[in-house]
């Protein structure tokens, strides 16, 4: 197995380990205040998704090359494991309006990195 698909491998299990359980590594998911609410736990959480989301792509794309695919490749991947984990942390930690919005952000963000790859596709 390449060495970038083992550190990517490793990188997922850590963001899972982050967005799942964030009161493990308060270091990387960051401290709570006694007063924070619902917007600031399910944040915490997305940064687990977010280091998922590198994870993921070190893992199914260990070769840089094309660059016209790679960059797509690597925001897709990034967002998605920030949407999923976000949208989870909305279903654990309850809904905010706010974060909705970055749903939105998020979906639209993966839409065009997959309309750059279908785009892409299309013409190699």
């Amino acid at each position: 197995m390449p060495t970038l698909r083992i550190i990517g491998l490793a990188l997922a299990v850590l963001g899972a380990l982050m967005a799942a359980l964030p009161d493990l590594l308060p270091p990387l998911s960051g401290r709570l205040t006694p007063d924070a609410g619902t917007y600031a736990l399910i944040e915490r959480r997305v940064r687990g998704g977010m280091v998922l989301g590198v994870g993921l792509v070190l893992w199914a794309r260990p070769a840089l090359r094309p660059w016209s695919t790679l960059v797509p490749t690597v925001a897709a991947y990034f967002v998605a494991g920030a949407l999923a984990v976000r949208m989870a942390g909305i279903v654990l930690d309850g809904p905010e309006p706010r974060q909705w919005a970055w749903v939105a952000a998020e979906a639209l963000v993966i839409g065009l990195a997959g309309l750059w790859l279908w785009r892409a596709a299309l013409t190699a």
